[in-house]
């Protein structure tokens, strides 16, 4: 195999893993010895395409990003989230965080402040990869996965029951979890099989289990955003939820979930 198949290997690898990922973590993922997976990974890093974070290990740099923003569907997914994202924001008054699902992660792909001035950046790093386990975004996600793949996905201590118990309910909940003092409520974002959109959603040929593309959360500080806020935010969270689940389908085309799991965020 010639160095330049490599380093797309590496770099394909990388992007379907929590990061920062160690060396032996991207040798094993791609079947190298470590010493060539370094080889490999130092010519990223000199040429902008990886950063590294000493012990911590290998990350996608802008380099990789840019690259996967031209060749992607990101700029048409961005151009169609932003503005609902952005609207949110100023109706409830808080951050609102866009994940979508890549596997078995959610990556985070925008984040939109509170009009008043961000509590923290709203809640990491853009295309910053989280366990679907752990979290309300990732947990809203999970409750909606097909029992098929619950089968093969990291669960964590979560149960089915507590699953069916989220997705009976429509969204999830976070309070100072993954942010000390910051909570936050999250709703899925649903596809649908079948022609929903432009035939009859009742239709026998419609499959009206959504299959999960990822989910939207609003956070916001623990003093102004508790669950008694929660009726006054589901019904404007639930229809942003609604708006961009089919606009996302159609970007990503008639596979959502492969296309999302496939994409260098």
């Amino acid at each position: 195999m010639s160095t330049a198949l490599r380093g797309l290997q590496v770099l394909e690898a990388l992007a379907g893993m929590r990061q920062p990922a160690s060396l032996r973590a991207v040798a094993d993922r791609i079947g190298l010895s470590q010493s060539q997976t370094f080889r490999v990974l130092r010519e990223l890093e000199r040429d902008g395409y990886l950063d590294h974070l000493g012990r911590s290990g290998y990350r996608l740099a802008g380099r990789s990003v840019a690259l996967a923003t031209l060749i992607g569907p990101r700029p048409a997914l961005l151009r169609a989230v932003q503005p609902v994202i952005t609207r949110l924001a100023h109706l409830t008054g808080e951050a609102v965080v866009l994940h979508l699902r890549s596997g078995s992660t959610r990556v985070l792909v925008l984040g939109v402040p509170a009009p008043s001035g961000p509590i923290l950046d709203p809640a990491g790093l853009l295309g910053e990869r989280s366990p679907l386990a752990v979290g309300a975004s990732g947990r809203i996600i999970l409750a909606y996965l097909p029992e098929q793949e619950l089968l093969t996905t990291e669960l964590g201590s979560l149960t089915p029951q507590q699953l069916a118990a989220i997705r009976d309910r429509g969204y999830e909940a976070s309070f100072g979890e993954n942010h000390p003092g910051v909570n936050g409520v999250s709703a899925p974002l649903l596809a649908y099989r079948g022609d929903v959109t432009n035939g009859d959603p009742e239709g026998e040929d419609a499959d009206r289990d959504g299959e999960a593309l990822g989910s939207i959360t609003i956070a916001g500080p623990a003093d102004r955003l508790s669950e008694h806020d929660f009726p006054r935010l589901l019904p404007m969270l639930l229809a942003a939820c609604r708006d961009l689940g089919p606009r996302l389908a159609s970007i990503l085309g008639p596979d959502p979930g492969s296309t999302v799991q496939a994409l260098d965020l």
